[in-house]
């Protein structure tokens, strides 16, 4: 498939190529492609029903921690950025011959390391898992104080009763398909409540707007908040190989369907969040909808409740993949699994959702949970794990070790690496930005997240 060590090879830019017409010239010659299972308009679709979950309730409160105008910047660069960074992961499976995440940073830093994508992942479900269950308790709260006259019920009551009704046996059910109902369910829930909020900032406009004065800008370390909590808003990036491959491995195809899909989700997230933080201000909560008075508002009251159902039957399904990824990170419980099947799924699923309960019980601002995972699996999945494996595939030790040959000392194994791919210079310091502004992310998020900064 490749040419030999030392041709020249055709470049490409994914950022160009994400947000240029000239993509077709950037490949540089014409490659043969698999049959496609997906048409651009069903994986754009797809592709913004993955973009558009829970988080976007914490973005309003992202923008206020960043100030208005610094904050649309960061949202709009998180989104330039994370939109390229998609790009340039499906690049990679091209060039590298790979149909997963973990193939593609296996392939450049070695087999061991695809263990690392395997524990974001994992680390990102569980916290997703947890942001649904403060979520739900939050709206199961409003709801009942509106329908029952009932103030603050126990949150850890509502949670536990809810894990042990509800998401522990589900968590249990081996096919989760009747689920994708309730999936699709839940999104025009959230097209119901982006509509309500926009719209009801637009009523009130000429009232509110003392409160977007008042928070024009800003700039503190509050951006790096706005940041993480952006960075979990647009992260999608371990599905980027599979849209590619149901693209039939066609990277303008790709490409096409990242910029609709990113495109549609900033308009939508700027739009939320700027509503949001103009109808509340300095007043805003973690979930913005726990601003809005439980009386007399039935419409909200609607929102409430259905997103409580449609929260609850959407943590399953985020929570059956990061089982999967722990089962598949533990050699241990692989085996163990083999021997004793049913207890070791009984034990896998418990566990988990026992231990992301009881975390739940201990925070009751989701937007810290949506700032820790942008700041930790987002910085790495969608910021620094990319650009570092296209440093290391363009980078002249790739092709040194692509060369080696095999050591003259018996035993001993040969040294590989990824197969070299020719990079452009300022792709490189691209990359190297990358690379750092999500280290520093993360660096800051995480000592926000703890109370250190």
């Amino acid at each position: 498939k490749y040419p030999a060590v030392g041709t020249r090879r055709p470049q490409l830019s994914p950022l160009v190529c994400c947000f240029s017409a000239m993509a077709s010239h950037a490949l540089g010659s014409r490659r043969q492609v698999s049959q496609a299972t997906s048409s651009t308009t069903a994986a754009a679709i797809n592709l913004t029903k993955n973009l558009m979950g829970a988080n976007i309730f914490c973005l309003p409160m992202g923008l206020l921690r960043g100030s208005l105008l610094p904050g649309v910047c960061i949202m709009t660069t998180a989104c330039v950025v994370q939109g390229s960074s998609f790009v340039m992961i499906a690049f990679l499976c091209e060039k590298l011959n790979c149909t997963s995440y973990r193939d593609v940073f296996a392939s450049a830093f070695g087999t061991r390391a695809g263990n690392i994508v395997d524990a974001l992942i994992c680390a990102n479900c569980f916290f997703a898992c947890c942001s649904y269950n403060i979520l739900v308790t939050d709206f199961i709260q409003k709801a009942s104080e509106g329908l029952l006259g009932v103030v603050a019920l126990p949150r850890p009551a509502i949670i536990w009763c809810i894990t042990l009704a509800i998401t522990m046996p589900l968590s249990h059910a081996r096919n989760l398909s009747p689920l994708r109902y309730t999936s699709m369910m839940g999104i025009a829930i959230i097209g119901f409540v982006i509509m309500y909020v926009v719209s009801d900032f637009v009523f009130q406009f000429p009232d509110k707007r003392s409160n977007l004065k008042e928070n024009c800008f800003r700039v503190d370390l509050g951006i790096f908040t706005t940041l993480a909590i952006c960075t979990a808003a647009f992260q999608a990036h371990y599905n980027s190989p599979k849209f590619f491959r149901e693209l039939g491995c066609n990277l303008q195809a790709h490409i096409h369907v990242v910029r609709i899909s990113f495109g549609i989700a900033l308009l939508i997230y700027v739009s939320f969040a700027v509503s949001g933080m103009g109808l509340f201000g300095s007043e805003l909560l973690g979930n913005v909808l726990k601003n809005y008075p439980a009386e007399g508002n039935v419409a909200i009251l609607l929102c409430w409740l259905g997103m409580a159902f449609a929260t609850v039957f959407t943590y399953p399904l985020v929570f059956t993949t990061g089982r999967d990824s722990f089962i598949g990170l533990v050699p241990a419980i692989q085996r163990t699994a083999k021997r004793r099947p049913t207890r070791t799924h009984v034990l896998c699923t418990c566990v988990p959702v026992a231990t992301i309960a009881t975390l739940a019980c201990l925070v009751q601002d989701v937007s810290k949970i949506s700032g820790l995972l942008g700041a930790t699996s987002g910085a790495g999945l969608c910021w620094i794990f990319p650009a570092s494996v296209y440093l290391r595939v363009t980078s002249a030790s790739a092709s040194e070790l692509h060369e080696a040959k095999v050591p003259l000392l018996s035993g001993a194994r040969q040294t590989t690496s990824a197969p070299l791919v020719a990079g452009s210079p300022w792709l490189r310091t691209y990359s190297k930005c990358m690379v750092c502004v999500g280290f520093a992310s993360m660096i800051v998020g995480l000592c926000r997240a703890f109370g250190f900064v």
